[in-house]
């Protein structure tokens, strides 16, 4: 078994509408020792106003965002994706990355016509370092120092912990320095709790997980939140039939006796309190599982004892319209997802249909001035709205005017507006916030914030500019 370390730098927080801007990954053997390292640079695409403040956390010179030597966003995503295409199958490893780096990935793939889910399929699954570190945390203590922050919690922030462990890590914020530290932590656990990382690797298998939940009566599900761990002893509902991803678990710290005759609107109602009686696991993001003669103290019903939990255990197992009843009722107390108006937040509304998957394999092999036929036959309305809008950055001349000029507008118009969005940085707010920390920067800090405002004015003037021809 391989492993593929990976990391991103990015240009903000907001994982549908900022960019890449470098990424890194080191490919190991199943003992963690390196075999090959990648890394690649792009320039700042052309909607997008960068946050002053990421800039200054990951050390983005403004003439670094406008490098002509380096590689367009899209000219790196294609390196990219051949470069992981060619360590398959494996185990792709980040840090947090299942709550950031990769949807910034599978956001870069999609809005590039890529395929989205490489990491997860053609036999390659995916790992968060993060929930190794704070499965340690709770099962193997001793293993690393968990560093608090300054409420006095635990903090799992890579940063701190390599600082907290002697972990190598040369030049933190930085996408290759940031995996150096991520392989020097799980190195630690590989050889201090060989256990830990033992499970930590078969439940990061979406497979593993079903087939455990489905065989073990009971066991200890874990989670984090805000830093501090919560422990429950669970046994298995079913499986969520819209998301099969998706396990449905019942806290044994209830009796499931007292749910059975609930009416329909009462057990809604109890399913949306706290404690919550019943609780989602996702299979295919590292959940945190282990026998129950392993589980915490902190475990809410440890104290009720092993054959009182196996006896709550086969009541809700010999209870199939009870299950199906919790089941149900779960999916329609959860929020509803609203329909999003912005092709970004689009990426998981839909699967492709087949032609459409087959045009997109055939896209990036012909030459720009064919791919405007291929865009036009494609049947989904993301794929043709990103196709064009990827067309207007690498290659415009191959669009009509009208086409071209929409897309311009439509630039101008997410960069330059002057109201507030929660979606997107524009540019008079990257000023505001420019002009806020220049206030108290100095030396160094205060200099590359200059250059960067100077930037965003430019585009600005220019984008100005643009609109008056227009």
């Amino acid at each position: 078994m391989s492993f593929v370390f990976y990391d991103a730098e990015t240009t903000g927080t907001h994982t549908a509408f900022d960019q890449i801007l470098q990424f890194a990954a080191i490919r190991t053997d199943h003992e963690l020792n390196e075999l090959e390292r990648f890394e690649i640079r792009c320039r700042l695409l052309p909607h997008i106003a960068p946050s002053p403040s990421a800039m200054l956390i990951t050390g983005t010179t403004a003439g670094e965002l406008i490098d002509p030597k380096l590689p367009t966003h899209y000219e790196m995503i294609r390196a990219i994706h051949g470069k992981l295409l060619s360590w398959a199958p494996t185990v792709f490893v980040g840090f947090n990355s299942l709550h950031f780096d990769e949807h910034l990935l599978r956001q870069a793939f999609y809005q590039t016509l890529h395929p989205i889910y490489l990491t997860n399929t053609g036999g390659n699954c995916r790992a968060d370092a993060m929930r190794v570190v704070q499965m340690a945390s709770i099962f193997a203590p001793g293993a690393l120092v968990c560093p608090v922050d300054d409420w006095g919690e635990n903090t799992f922030k890579l940063e701190h912990l390599a600082r907290a462990n002697g972990a190598a890590h040369l030049k933190p914020h930085d996408a290759l320095g940031d995996v150096g530290a991520t392989i020097s932590l799980c190195r630690m656990l590989l050889e201090r709790a060989p256990d830990i990382w033992s499970t930590f690797l078969r439940f990061s298998q979406k497979s593993s997980v079903h087939e455990y939940a489905s065989a073990e009566t009971v066991f200890s599900l874990s989670d984090f939140y805000h830093g501090r761990p919560y422990s429950w002893i669970v046994s298995l509902v079913g499986t969520n039939p819209s998301n099969r991803s998706e396990l449905v678990v019942f806290d044994l710290a209830m009796d499931p006796n007292d749910l059975r005759d609930l009416h329909e609107d009462d057990l809604a109602a109890r399913l949306a309190e706290f404690p919550r009686p019943v609780r989602r696991i996702r299979s295919n993001a590292c959940p945190i599982i282990m026998l129950i003669d392993d589980a915490p103290d902190i475990a809410s019903s440890k104290c009720l004892g092993r054959d009182e939990l196996e006896r709550r255990a086969q009541v809700l197992a010999e209870d199939e319209p009870l299950r199906n009843k919790l089941i149900s009722t779960l999916e329609q107390i959860r929020d509803a997802k609203e329909t999003s108006i912005y092709v970004e937040q689009q990426i998981y509304d839909g699967f492709y249909s087949p032609s459409d998957e087959e045009i997109l394999h055939r896209f990036h092999d012909v030459a720009w001035k064919d791919r405007i036929q291929l865009i036009a036959k494609l049947e989904d309305r993301r794929l043709r709205e990103l196709g064009l809008r990827l067309l207007y950055f690498e290659r415009p001349e191959f669009l009509d005017d009208e086409v071209r000029q929409d897309i311009q507008m439509q630039t101008l118009g997410r960069l330059t507006q002057t109201q507030i969005t929660d979606a997107w940085l524009t540019l008079p707010s990257a000023i505001q916030q420019t002009d806020e920390l220049l206030i108290t920067a100095t030396g160094e800090e205060a200099s590359c914030l200059r250059e960067h405002r100077k930037l965003l004015l430019e585009r600005m003037e220019r984008l100005t500019a643009t609109h008056v021809r227009v």
